[in-house]
């Protein structure tokens, strides 16, 4: 019995963490105060040591609050509003309706053919058979070449384009004549134009929401917090995994950020945003949408290598909308340094009486001496 009562208790937060936070105020505060005390008297002593203490802690708790670091609160997440089946039902996060369904945006196929010169710095990085499956592709091709330099056209794209863009240049002399006639400079800024205006064809059809690129990091986090969403939910049954479903686009609305990278923006412009967020008190509520489809269940003998994932022929797409929770990460740290700046003023005051009681007491002995 008495083994089992001594096993149910908590080691780490109690036993071991009592003495942690008792020892360090005993060791560091409590010595000095001693030190002092017996220099000065007690109730000085104990005023000079509260005030060093609470004053090093005002420091300390400002860097926490400054740097997100320390005695912190809960992080920014994702938080699962819905997990929506069907698009072609009713959606119950009023944003998301603006949202077209997948069926309604243009064909990765058709769109990448209005833009041939775009097309072909594809292939020069891609390969000769690159094709785009979904918009997201797009958006993740022509999100880097809309910084295009001449250093990389000479460097990338022109050899790119004598290994992999032969046959497609046959079929296209125009944009062949282009390559050909076109200095890196002008070749760099006929690409950075189309790619920037094939992203502008996306955001048309979308009504105000953000395509992610594949490579853009916020798209990481808003799939991992979808995982877990479908996951809970047993979206494609009880043993519901991230081999269960292929991700195909994930959008963003609202924030204070933009959605093309703020590096495309010129340093004014930066600046501007920048300063522009910082006096928005307000955060505007930022959603996320991360669709994914069915994935074909495959069995794989031992030791042969699985096939590249695939969708289910006709699988509708699955929607699971998040909405981003900015915590309050800085609050805890926030409230530390608030405090601590406060009894470090109470401290101070009184410290601050005291030298004018005595002043005033030595004034009059001096004067009746």
């Amino acid at each position: 019995m008495l083994s089992t009562i001594l096993s149910a208790i908590t080691f780490d937060p109690t036993i071991r963490g009592i003495p942690i936070c008792v020892v360090p105020v005993v060791v560091f505060p409590g010595s000095i105060w001693l030190i002092v005390s017996t220099n000065s008297g007690f109730r000085l002593g104990f005023l000079l040591a509260g005030a060093a203490v609470f004053g090093w802690m005002s420091i300390m708790g400002a860097i926490w609050w400054i740097y997100g670091i320390g005695l912190v609160g809960r992080a920014p997440a994702w938080m699962p509003v819905e997990v929506n089946f069907n698009r072609d039902s009713t959606v119950a996060t009023q944003v998301v309706r603006d949202l077209p369904p997948p069926d309604t945006l243009p064909e990765p196929a058709d769109l990448m053919k209005e833009f041939p010169l775009l097309d072909v710095a594809a292939k020069a990085s891609e390969g000769a058979d690159y094709e785009p499956k979904s918009l997201s592709n797009i958006v993740t091709l022509a999100t880097p070449l809309v910084l295009a330099t001449p250093d990389e056209v000479a460097a990338t794209i022109r050899p790119g384009i004598e290994r992999n863009g032969k046959e497609f240049l046959a079929d296209h002399p125009q944009v062949a004549q282009l390559v050909d006639d076109s200095s890196d400079a002008e070749l760099a800024k006929e690409i950075s134009k189309e790619a920037e205006e094939v992203r502008s064809r996306i955001e048309d059809h979308l009504n105000g929401w953000c395509l992610l690129s594949e490579s853009d990091p916020r798209r990481g986090e808003a799939v991992a917090s979808s995982d877990a969403a479908l996951a809970a939910e047993k979206a494609f049954g009880d043993q519901t995994t991230s081999a269960s479903y292929i991700v195909d686009d994930v959008f963003f609305h609202g924030g204070k950020e933009p959605c093309s990278p703020i590096a495309e923006k010129s340093t004014l412009q930066q600046a501007w945003h920048r300063i522009a967020t910082t006096f928005e008190v307000k955060n505007p509520e930022l959603y996320s949408v991360v669709t994914v489809t069915k994935a074909k269940q495959v069995t794989v003998a031992p030791g042969e290598t699985p096939p590249p994932a695939s969708k289910v022929e006709g699988a509708s797409t699955t929607s699971v909308v998040l909405l981003r929770n900015l915590g309050n990460k800085r609050f805890i740290p926030f409230c530390f340094t608030l405090v601590s700046l406060l009894s470090f003023a109470v401290f101070a005051i009184m410290l601050h009486h005291r030298d004018k009681a005595a002043m005033a007491a030595r004034a009059a002995f001096e004067g009746k001496k």
